[in-house]
């Protein structure tokens, strides 16, 4: 008979799984990422992981999923807390620390056209056009948050900050790539602010 888990327990047992799930993406990749090093990661059996999760890849977008629910939920107060002294700076912070977390969580791999079909191919479809319309909108609040009325600028804006989460790819063999991706976005915050 299978253990019964608290809410409690559940809770706990699914952010061990997705915080693991992010570092194992981080440091493996999707491919390399197992059911079975998961497991071992958050001392739990190989069954228990199936009662929370009918597949690697349904973890792996839950993660992509909760790090959108997060950013979103979040985004508001670092936005409030920032200096009007040093508003670039600010800004450049909140995007740098979003960026940030997101290569930290392994998300990026989902940056990856083969790594996402990898991942898409174990879950319902539809799926892909689920996490492209939450993080949409999610950057689209972001940006229209700093009164960007014009659609075709939040739309510059958007693609702008997209393709910086894709030069999360080649960090490995980017100098300093924190610091050039700090550069970057300030280059962006200060179009935006102008």
């Amino acid at each position: 008979m299978p253990k019964i888990y608290s809410d409690t327990e559940k809770k706990n047992i699914r952010d061990a799984l997705r915080r693991e799930a992010g570092k194992c993406l981080h440091q493996y990749g999707v491919r390399k990422t197992t059911v079975d090093e998961l497991v071992r990661r958050v001392a739990i059996p190989k069954g228990t992981f199936y009662l929370f999760y009918p597949s690697k890849e349904a973890l792996f977008f839950d993660l992509l999923e909760s790090f959108y629910a997060e950013t979103e939920e979040t985004y508001p107060e670092m936005l409030q807390e920032i200096d009007e002294n040093h508003i670039v700076t600010s800004l450049t912070d909140i995007f740098c620390t979003i960026i940030m977390r997101f290569y930290h969580a392994g998300l990026y791999w989902f940056l990856d056209g083969a790594e996402l079909e990898l991942v898409l191919r174990r879950l319902p479809e539809g799926t892909m056009e689920r996490i492209t319309k939450i993080e949409s909108n999610v950057i689209h609040e972001l940006f229209s948050y700093f009164a960007i009325e014009d659609e075709d600028d939040i739309r510059a804006f958007t693609a702008s900050y997209d393709a910086l989460f894709h030069l999360l790819l080649e960090a490995e063999s980017i100098p300093e790539m924190e610091k050039a991706l700090r550069f970057l976005i300030r280059g962006l915050v200060l179009q935006m602010v102008e």
